[in-house]
């Protein structure tokens, strides 16, 4: 992964890079950018948080799977699913810190998506509505 600055000229993949990282192996996934830090997910399962201007890694989270689908940075927290059938909520920070994780009945290859307060996340056979009660998750199968 490399950051490149996009108003150089000629290569800028070598003239226009600010830095990269190479701990992250195969993935499809995009990342998610929130208050100058880079979130990336890899398939080998570990959510990396990367400072944006510098690049340095300031944590990792061993999601407990594969990712295939992208991290979602929504409200201060960072979401994520994994294809052990789990989904992540950690805080979003220079910090690593884990709010919750629910297991669902499927992997979980999608990217979750947030509206209007809920969190949807859909695995191969099952739509799940994620609130925030309590301060914990609910999980709600529609």
């Amino acid at each position: 992964m490399a950051c490149i600055d996009a108003t150089k000229t000629g290569d800028i993949s070598r003239s226009g890079t600010l830095w990269s990282y190479d701990k992250i192996g195969a993935s499809v996934s995009t990342v998610a950018i929130a208050d100058g830090l880079v979130y990336a997910a890899g398939f080998d399962g570990r959510l990396h948080c990367l400072d944006a201007e510098t690049g340095n890694c300031l944590w990792i989270h061993e999601a407990g799977g594969p990712v295939w689908g992208s991290p979602l940075v929504a409200d201060g927290k960072i979401y994520l699913g994994s294809g052990k059938k789990l989904l992540w909520g950690l805080e979003a920070g220079k910090e690593l810190k884990v709010i919750n994780r629910i297991r669902a009945c499927d992997p979980i290859y999608t990217t979750p998506t947030a509206a209007n307060g809920v969190l949807y996340v859909v695995t191969n056979h099952h739509l799940y509505a994620v609130e925030n009660r309590s301060g914990k998750f609910d999980l709600r199968r529609d």
